[in-house]
């Protein structure tokens, strides 16, 4: 017995088994880990993450599970019961039911090495000042974190139907053709005539609409509100060295901690080194030396908000939750909204006002399998481009594009993750259906998602843009960003390229929009400010704030977007002639003679909104909404000046030489981002200095 019991203790031993994890830091404060086994990757990988971001995973884990508001306090009540709306957490605990055993070691692993990490983790200032700690974590935890942030950056589509039931309830019958995102002069395409199939265009199908309601609450954006994306590839015949090379600047909210975690995994046989969200054992963007990838949102359709008014009573059920608040020293329990739910699993979105429509929210991640998920973490194993994408055809969390190269000099670009089939032209605003229409739903097969290999013109990129034309034979819905930081993109990748230009296209700060406006708005009405204009947001130009002001204020004035806009220019009256002068006038008030510097700022806010943790410096911030690297801001009406929110959350270039060589830029500290430093990465992120070393 005793023999059995010493062996029984020591598999025990083994299985759990704590690594020292000592590392050294490269450039940038990037840990470099030296692992040699699998186990050790892992536990490592959730050590330094536990270690240097205890906190920010705290915070993803909370968000999801619709627990921040017990202990950041009432502000986060109304965003708590949304999410418990949407019960991540019995997903994930049905995902993590179904992983097959040697799957889950390595969350295991990695659970075990966060919760090692969490030891120094949980002395962060954001944990004491509020006197409290980070609970344990388990691996359905990072299953939450992966799904928190697929349904943050997907719900575009959803949002975007939202946008376009209000503009139906001004504009009425003209709201599709105003609204329409064909044919304007800067629509640009992510895949070309001949790598997608074709039909006739078809006109925009809109639907009777109704009384809009409102929604009770909206859902938290985590990861940003205005979130998107650039990257791009070139071929070894489209670039001067000879070399494939690939570029990624993922667009998210700039605050404090940064989004992006940098690591660097070498065993004996392999290595990665790349961008990871803490929370989630994956390199979401990098390379392992054979191939590299990075990753943009996809705006393609995932997501909707469906009226339903033929729901039979029986498969419908009543949830009502209930969410612990800060009180003081105390917690205190909170009811107050019931919800519902089909008993599918799709929630009724719950509205201010009773309707006998019910509006339900529709998104391909709410049945997720583990098979669905497991290919992610084996992105790194590829070799070469072939093999990658066969690991992305497999992925069904949605949605990224992908662009990726080797050390052959291929290229590929793919849309990963379940997308719901639309044929034809999107309809405009919210779908009416019937509950059978609603309950049986078409996912588009891997070989029907978006995707072209070794493109015969060299490149390929995305810009949170569209994926197929007008005469596409498949829709990808009406959630796409404009195509005009897209349409720049394009243009600068006609010539050969370098790792100079890669980085003169990351940080171009051309106001695309502008380009297009300017002239059309000069056509209507004298605005000598913007006669001579090149178009550039530099910091000490006057131009940007008064040209972004004035197109605010006139898009706030006719209720319109950008394509609303462009088309109401063609013939304004006179009466919005008039409207035109008074805006600009108001404007120029506004602006009132600062320049963009001046006017255009930036934070690094913390992420939990708190405004007693600063930790990064303000700074005046260039570009603008439609710019490739942007700017994309707010108006505070009380400081009188608009405030950046989202932009380059990191800026990589990856050449895929034998040791590939990366160029990178950081708008902020990889690791202990609460400390004072002799650097100051947000004066290099702003001036694109880029540090570069061999991987």
């Amino acid at each position: 017995m005793v023999p059995f019991l010493v062996l029984l203790l020591w598999g025990s031993f083994s299985f759990s088994q704590d690594y020292d994890c000592k590392a050294t830091y490269i450039e940038l404060d990037i840990i470099r880990q030296e692992v040699k086994s699998t186990d050790e990757f892992y536990y490592c990988f959730g050590f330094h993450h536990g270690t240097d971001r205890a906190w920010m995973m705290d915070y993803f884990r909370r968000s999801a599970e619709g627990r921040n508001a017990e202990v950041l306090g009432f502000a986060h009540m109304k965003s708590d019961l949304m999410m418990r709306l949407l019960d991540m957490k019995a997903i994930a605990a049905r995902i993590w039911s179904e992983y097959p055993a040697d799957e889950r070691k390595k969350l295991e692993a990695y659970a075990r090495g966060v919760n090692r990490g969490f030891r120094t983790g949980k002395k962060a200032r954001e944990f004491t000042d509020k006197s409290y700690e980070p609970e344990p974590w388990v691996p359905e935890n990072t299953i939450e974190v992966l799904l928190l942030q697929s349904f943050d950056q997907t719900r575009k589509t959803f949002t975007t139907d939202w946008e376009q039931e209000k503009f139906k309830a001004r504009w009425k019958e003209k709201a599709a053709f105003l609204m329409d995102n064909d044919n304007v002069p800067w629509e640009n395409t992510i895949l070309k005539r001949g790598e997608y199939p074709s039909r006739k265009a078809a006109a925009v199908r809109p639907q009777s609409s109704s009384v809009l309601p409102h929604l009770w609450a909206s859902f938290p954006a985590v990861f940003g509100e205005e979130s998107g994306s650039n990257n791009w590839v070139v071929s070894s015949k489209k670039s001067s060295t000879g070399k494939a090379m690939l570029a990624n600047d993922p667009h998210l909210d700039l605050k404090t901690p940064l989004f992006w975690y940098w690591i660097h995994l070498r065993s004996p046989d392999s290595e990665v080194i790349g961008a990871s969200l803490p929370g989630v054992p994956i390199v979401a963007s990098g390379t392992n030396g054979k191939v590299a990838w990075g990753l943009t949102n996809s705006y393609i359709n995932t997501a909707d908000a469906v009226f339903v008014n033929d729901v039979p009573a029986k498969d419908i059920e009543t949830i009502r939750p209930f969410v612990w608040i800060k009180f003081w020293f105390f917690k205190l329990p909170f009811f107050f909204k019931s919800f519902e739910k089909t008993k599918q699993g799709y929630p009724v979105l719950p509205l201010e006002i009773q309707s006998d429509e019910k509006m339900f929210l529709r998104w391909t991640g709410f049945f997720l399998k583990a098979h669905d998920i497991i290919p992610m973490f084996a992105i790194p194993s590829a070799v070469n481009v072939e093999g990658l994408d066969e690991l992305l055809q497999k992925i069904g969390l949605p949605s990224w594009n992908f662009v990726f190269a080797d050390t052959k000099g291929d290229i590929g670009f793919r849309v990963i993750g379940n997308i719901y089939r639309e044929e034809g032209t999107s309809t405009f605003g919210m779908r009416r259906l019937s509950y059978q229409e609603f309950s049986s739903t078409e996912i588009l097969s891997p070989a029907e998602r978006p995707h072209v290999m070794k493109p015969g013109r060299g490149y390929v990129y995305s810009a949170n843009n569209r994926h197929w034309p007008a005469d596409g034979e498949l829709s990808g819905g009406r959630g796409y960003s404009h195509s005009f930081r897209g349409n720049r993109i394009d243009e600068l990748l006609q010539p050969k390229q370098d790792v100079e230009t890669f980085k003169a296209i990351q940080c171009d700060h051309q106001a695309v929009d502008a380009k297009y406006f300017v002239p059309k708005l000069l056509g209507v009405m004298k605005l000598p400010e913007l006669t001579s204009w090149d178009y550039s947001t530099a910091e000490n130009h006057i131009a940007p704030g008064i040209y972004r002001r004035f197109m605010d204020l006139l898009m706030q004035k006719w209720e319109v977007n950008e394509f609303g806009l462009w088309r109401l220019l063609d013939s304004p009256d006179e009466r919005m002639r008039s409207e035109m002068h008074l805006v600009y006038q108001e404007a120029l008030k506004q602006v009132s003679g600062r320049k963009w510097g001046e006017l255009h700022r930036l934070g690094f806010a913390h992420l939990s909104k708190n405004t007693d943790w600063v930790f990064a410096p303000e700074v005046s911030a260039a570009g603008d909404n439609h710019t490739v690297d942007p700017g994309t801001s707010r108006w505070n009406e009380d400081r009188k000046l608009y405030e950046d929110i989202s932009g380059a959350s990191m800026r990589m270039i990856i050449e895929m030489d034998k040791r590939p060589r990366i160029h990178l830029v950081f708008p902020g500290i990889n690791r202990d981002y609460t400390s004072k430093s002799d650097k100051n990465p947000w004066d290099d992120w702003k001036a694109c200095r880029y540090t570069s070393f061999t991987m």
